[in-house]
């Protein structure tokens, strides 16, 4: 009876070490409008380890739920950039940004 009390144990502390860590981070990036709003949330949800997106235009921050053993807040800006979208201080991919609607480039 005590090995199975052990082994039950053993297995309840095994099974909360592997909970998710859901982190949240808050990314600055170049997204003016609308448009970018439905490309960030939309094309962001497909990255491995995201769980939640979302994007204020109006302080052009992208709010991300992730989990931090599937990704980092490096691998979501690097996916920000190749939707041709400035995150933080990495700048967009000059291919996908020319392919941006006007509405959605920089102000010049």
């Amino acid at each position: 009876m005590k090995k199975i009390i052990s082994l039950i144990a053993i297995m309840l502390i095994s099974f909360t070490g592997l909970k998710a860590q859901i982190k949240d981070a808050q990314i600055k990036t170049s997204g003016q409008c609308e448009h970018c709003k439905e490309t960030l949330e939309k094309n962001l949800r497909f990255e491995k380890g995201v769980k939640k997106v979302s994007f204020d235009v109006k302080s052009h921050i992208v709010n991300v739920k992730y989990d931090e053993a599937k990704t980092t807040v490096r691998n979501i800006q690097l996916a920000i950039t190749k939707l041709g979208y400035d995150a933080d201080s990495l700048l967009a991919d000059p291919k996908a940004y020319e392919k941006l609607n006007a509405c959605c480039k920089k102000p010049e």
